[in-house]
């Protein structure tokens, strides 16, 4: 899954557990709700840590492109 469609998603759930935590506030005792928002809670905390992974990828990347490119720059000063 790439990263936006990670974030895409997680934006959609974080809006289902707000939804969630308004109709919790209307029904505390709801055992159903209770279980559903700690399923999306988990879904959500799974997501996160999806993304967390894509984005260190992707971090990761980019700074081996700056070494690389440092390194030339470097090497092309010590030819001159």
């Amino acid at each position: 899954m790439e990263l936006q469609t990670l974030q895409e998603a997680l934006k959609v759930e974080i809006q289902v557990h707000q939804k969630l935590v308004a109709q919790m506030k209307q029904d505390p005792q709801n055992a159903d709700l209770k279980k559903q928002l700690h399923e999306l809670q988990a879904k959500i905390t799974a997501l996160s840590e999806k993304q967390v992974g894509k984005l260190g990828i992707f971090l990761t990347h980019v700074l081996k492109i700056c070494l690389l490119q440092a390194t030339k720059t470097t090497a092309k000063s010590f030819l001159v």
